[in-house]
């Protein structure tokens, strides 16, 4: 170390030097504790003073003087908000202050700036000095992307760039604190040490999703930090940390753009247990919880045909029964989400829509002709949806209808006017009917598809599968309400949603995208066609606008090295990531049980008898709801358990039951996984079972009951 020319006159710092600086630093946030607890306790008393002399005075207060008075004291609130605010994350820091550092010297510069890195940044309030520093300001990128040597930062306003600041990183460390006390400080050359990082992925899974700043890699901070695409697509393996680099990602995102408040972004996530799964990682970051939304209440909330129609769900469950079958609806639900038929819908709605013939159209006296209509509809509105086309034309009418009389009318008369207008020419000129309109689509493509023309399930609500078409054609058509005031927008599990459901989050949502998920996770598997091919045509750049980077993550963090390979051998070792750091464990074990009484015995067993006692989230996963309400009936009669259906929308941990589907992005300590001996066969069972084992962090057990 001392040929390098940097560390000429530099002391590495000792674990003595690091014991007084962490005592120092533990010393100041007393003392900020201190301050802000007497600060707030002044607060409370200005605000009850305030409010009696509102009470007592209030017959002698104006207007004016009485409106001064609740300023105040909302602006005395406020500020008792953000205190008690920051004395959570003091208190917070107090536990682990911060659990790195490196030392940069500046290119051209005798001056050596420290950096220690934490969760938050902590600025001392006696003498001003910066002694820890957020994770997520700019000048702590260089502690995930570098190692000692060469070393450089940029410090943006948004996604305006300033200077680049460079030189070498001359020492860098990690932290082991527990509780307020240093335990160890680790000299190191890389990201993160693997000793630290083998501690940290041998712990417990939480009840929720943690936050992960001591031990996020450099190829996840790097998508964390991502400024330069537009919509950033990161197709993963499974443990390979997608969701929390999404949630890592927001917390980012809304600390570096400070026009982006946390209702300025939205997750769009698979189902409401996840949702309440990932719920506590962005107040972990200190940042507020961002609205959350399943791609199902998007339908419900867009969608006005009143038929029924299937769920989501029931189209998974359709399809892990069916396995390996070759039924038509298992057929047609392959056709119905790929490119091809995308493509050639899209075709038949061009067709349609040129095709429409255009009359004379006349209202209180005021004619268009057909060659009109159809030049503002095929010419100045083209790029338009249909309906909203009519109703742009309507307006024009409208203003015709206005200029003939001999007063100006108010805009509610001219809005009523104009639906008026678009309703006749709708009823004129295009099919209202959508379903029928998607029917006539379905009976073109029977030749090339024969038994595509089937739509409705065997109680005749309407396929998943052909509800997202029908939604398209709807956006297609009539347009849809957007989201203009989400300014950047999370999809995670991207492999559960098709081309059409793609286009559709398009349209609603115009803004900046990260797309997480992992290609293999997906059970109608088509190497010829993969969800990433799917993306990338749907958000490819358009006239210079928009367009995708592609991030690929290989190594899994998640399972022992003995459940990853395992699950190596459920696709062939397709799909799975290999261990960065091998941490072993209990080799996964296959039991054959005669029945379900057998099966769910075994489990009762090994929660009994203090096998489990070490673990805090056990979950018991099944091929549907049916059979998980099976088991739990069973279990439930030795042994406390939850079960989890699609309508759950809390996660309280313990010993859970649910469905496959359902445990998709999660994870858990112990998983035992309910098979009838079919997944080694088929290509859709073989990937349910790969995402079913791949949930688990220590222990996995197959259990293969026999049918009756």
């Amino acid at each position: 170390m001392a040929e390098n020319k940097d560390l000429e006159g530099y002391k590495i710092s000792t674990m003595e030097d690091e014991e007084d600086y962490f005592d120092n630093v533990e010393m100041e946030l007393d003392y900020s504790i201190s301050i802000t607890e007497g600060s707030m306790e002044l607060g409370k008393d200005n605000i009850k003073e305030q409010k009696k002399y509102m009470r007592d005075s209030h017959g002698d207060m104006d207007d004016e003087e009485f409106l001064q008075n609740m300023q105040s004291v909302n602006n005395d609130e406020a500020f008792l908000r953000r205190a008690a605010k920051r004395l959570e994350v003091y208190e917070h820091q107090k536990k682990v202050p911060y659990f790195g550092k490196f030392v940069f010297k500046y290119k051209d510069d005798e001056e050596y700036l420290t950096v220690y890195v934490g969760m938050s940044g902590y600025q001392s309030d006696m003498n001003g000095q910066q002694l820890v520093y957020d994770w997520r300001a700019p000048v702590s990128s260089m502690y995930y992307a570098y190692e000692k040597g060469p070393a450089s930062y940029n410090v943006h306003v948004d996604d305006m760039e300033d200077d680049e600041f460079s030189g070498d990183i001359v020492e860098k460390k990690q932290f082991l604190v527990s509780n307020g006390r240093l335990k160890d400080a680790v000299d190191t050359d890389s990201n993160i040490n693997d000793a630290i990082l083998l501690e940290a992925l041998g712990g417990n899974s939480g009840v929720k999703m943690k936050n992960v700043v001591a031990t996020i890699q450099k190829e996840q901070d790097a998508i964390i930090r991502n400024r330069t695409a537009y919509n950033l697509i990161v197709d993963g393996r499974a443990g390979s940390g997608k969701t929390v680099i999404a949630m890592h990602r927001l917390a980012w995102l809304l600390y570096n753009y400070k026009t982006l408040e946390s209702d300025n972004v939205m997750i769009l996530s698979p189902n409401s247990i996840f949702g309440d799964y990932i719920s506590e990682v962005l107040p972990e970051l200190e940042e507020n919880s961002v609205p959350e939304k399943e791609f199902d209440s998007l339908l419900e909330e867009l969608l006005f045909i009143e038929e029924e129609y299937e769920s989501k769900l029931d189209q998974s469950e359709f399809i892990i029964d069916s396995g390996d079958q070759d039924n038509q609806r298992m057929r047609n639900i392959k056709v119905k989400s790929s490119i091809s038929f995308y493509d050639s819908f899209n075709e038949y709605l061009d067709r349609y829509v040129s095709g429409m013939k255009f009359r004379n159209f006349h209202y209180q006296k005021v004619e268009y002709t057909g060659e009109d209509i159809a030049a503002m509809f095929n010419g100045r509105f083209t790029r338009k949806p249909v309906y909203e086309r009519f109703e742009n034309i309507a307006y024009f009418i409208v203003d015709r209808v206005e200029d003939n009389s001999p007063k100006e009318f108010p805009d509610e008369k001219k809005r009523n006017l104009a639906r008026q207008i678009q309703k006749q020419m709708v009823n004129l000129f295009a099919e209202r009917n959508l379903v029928e309109l998607y029917v006539g689509f379905l009976a073109e493509m029977e030749k090339k598809y024969p038994g595509i023309s089937e739509y409705r399930n065997e109680y005749g609500k309407i396929c998943y599968e052909d509800i997202l078409p029908i939604l398209y054609l709807q956006v297609y058509f009539y347009g849809c309400h957007s989201y203009n005031n989400i300014k950047h927008l999370v999809i995670d599990e991207m492999q559960d949603y098709n081309i059409f459901q793609y286009a559709v989050i398009d349209r609603v949502f115009g803004c900046k995208k990260t797309i997480l998920g992992d290609r293999y996770q997906v059970l109608f598997y088509d190497p010829e066609e993969t969800v990433v091919d799917v993306l990338m045509k749907i958000f490819a750049k358009r006239n210079g606008q928009g367009g995708y980077e592609l991030k690929e993550l290989f190594a899994s963090y998640r399972s022992t090295a003995e459940i990853t390979e395992f699950c190596n051998g459920i696709l062939g070792g397709e799909g799975v990531g290999g261990n960065t750091v091998e941490r072993h464990g209990r080799v996964p074990e296959e039991i054959q049980c005669e029945s379900l009484d057998e099966a769910v015995e075994f489990i009762n067993d090994k929660l009994s008898y203090g096998d489990m006692d070490a673990y805090d989230n056990i979950a018991i996963l099944t091929n549907d709801e049916a059979d998980a309400y099976e088991v739990y009936k069973q279990l439930s009669e030795y042994t406390e358990v939850t079960l989890i259906t699609n309508q759950s929308v809390v996660y309280a941990g313990g010993v859970v039951v649910l469905p496959k589907f359902l445990a998709k992005g999660m994870e858990f300590d112990a998983v035992y996984v309910m098979t009838d001996g079919t997944y080694d066969g088929s290509m859709v069972t073989r990937h349910a079972h790969y995402i079913a084992c791949t949930r688990a962090l220590h222990e996995l057990y197959v259990l293969d009951v026999e049918q009756p």
